[in-house]
């Protein structure tokens, strides 16, 4: 079954009692994350796409609350 690349999903992942929500899509083996205004991507290579999509997610939303609780700090 070949993915639709205008196919989005929803992915959601817990980090430190928050819930993050964003979309993510897969285009020639390539995960794609969207989350508020970011993007973030990378291969699957032998981890499946869900994996791979809430790894970057993770990422994501952590530089993200680093950057509030930098702003807030300022």
């Amino acid at each position: 079954m070949a993915d639709n690349y205008e196919t989005t999903r929803e992915i959601e992942i817990e980090l430190n009692g928050s819930r993050y929500r964003g979309r993510y899509r897969v285009m020639s083996g390539t995960v794609i994350v969207y989350y508020e205004n970011e993007i973030k991507f990378a291969d699957c290579g032998m981890n499946g796409p869900e994996v791979v999509a809430k790894w970057l997610l993770t990422d994501l939303s952590r530089r993200l609350e680093a950057k509030k609780r930098k702003s807030a700090g300022s």
